[in-house]
């Protein structure tokens, strides 16, 4: 009887879940338009390795490197990856994995910006120089301005 009951209540959940627009855990995937600007400044680019995690209000992505053809992160540039990932709801902010490695390891970063599917910006301002490494158990963070 107990187990009858369960399925039962377990099937109601997942009814309710389709009537409401719900999916399950893993949330459909869109287009998301992730954009860094470098700082206009002498010695500003890097050719260091960097890749970031986007967080949002119903979950995170995986770390996302960020290499486009050609160099990326130059100075006054401002370097477009599109990406295909899980929906992550309203994005709060984005956490940076910053090498700080190469031939030109540090870099004025200018801001963050991340374009959802649903087509909502945010912007995530910095402003300033990243001179050291920023590992991926504690990566930099930048909020949603």
């Amino acid at each position: 009887m107990k187990h009858t009951a369960r399925a039962i209540v377990g099937l109601t959940a997942a009814g309710l879940a389709a009537m409401l627009g719900m999916g399950s855990a893993s949330a459909a995937a869109g287009n998301y338009e992730i954009s860094s600007r470098t700082c206009d400044v002498e010695d500003a680019g890097t050719d260091s390795r960097v890749e970031v995690r986007l967080n949002g209000t119903t979950t995170s992505t995986g770390w996302i490197v960020l290499d486009n053809p050609g160099d990326d992160r130059e100075r006054g540039h401002t370097d477009v990856y599109a990406k295909t990932l899980p929906d992550v709801g309203f994005v709060t902010s984005v956490d940076i994995y910053f090498a700080n490695n190469d031939d030109s390891p540090h870099w004025c970063l200018e801001e963050f910006t991340v374009r959802t599917p649903n087509g909502v910006t945010s912007i995530h301002p910095f402003h300033n120089w990243l001179t050291r490494v920023y590992s991926k158990n504690a990566p930099l963070r930048l909020n949603r301005a």
